[in-house]
């Protein structure tokens, strides 16, 4: 499994979610390993300081239909 976090604004139409958010979402997926959560900087951002999030290795990335580098941090969480 890998997962993928952008936060931002959305379109919501009934159950379904779309936009720039989501694409860019899936696309940092697509740059996680298996077994690995992804965040892109925006998402880092919004969590702040929470202690339950820890944010690791930090890495510049090309994502399709983006233009640019974009930042993406290794994701943990303690529960």
């Amino acid at each position: 499994m890998r997962i993928g976090l952008h936060t931002g604004d959305v379109i919501e139409a009934g159950d379904d979610f779309f936009g720039t958010v989501v694409n860019k979402a899936a696309r940092v997926a697509t740059a996680a390993e298996p077994d690995e959560i992804l965040a892109s900087d925006a998402t880092r951002v919004m969590i702040g300081g929470a202690h339950d999030f820890i944010f690791v290795d930090s890495t510049e990335v090309q994502l399709k239909e983006f233009k640019g580098s974009h930042m993406v941090r290794g994701l943990t969480w303690q529960t």
